[in-house]
């Protein structure tokens, strides 16, 4: 959704990106899920998030945060600072938005 892993490796755009395994995530441990991931992308010094991809249980709404965050322009902080019910997959939406943060 949005730019495409790709297009930051090519140099077409100037970002960030992170992958966040869903195997971490104390939801998807009770779910048993063994693979899986969230990785988001974001524009570097602003942080502001241009794309993401979502592969697991639940992808189809799992992309929706970052879907929101592209169209609307938020950063990597706005996305990390959004609440998540606690376990969910979404939290790992969350979890790497805080981690493109701490590359800033």
């Amino acid at each position: 959704m949005g730019v495409s892993e790709k297009d930051i490796e090519e140099g077409l755009y100037r970002g960030d990106t992170v992958m966040l395994s869903l195997t971490t995530n104390p939801r998807a441990k009770m779910m048993a899920v063994s693979d899986g991931f969230v990785k988001v992308f974001a524009r570097k010094h602003s942080g502001t998030v241009i794309g993401g991809v979502v592969v697991g249980p639940r992808a189809s709404e799992l992309i929706f945060p970052i879907s929101l965050a592209v169209e609307k322009k938020l950063t990597v902080d706005d996305l990390a600072e959004t609440f998540t019910v606690y376990p969910s997959l979404s939290g790992s939406v969350s979890e790497a938005a805080r981690k493109l943060h701490t590359r800033g």
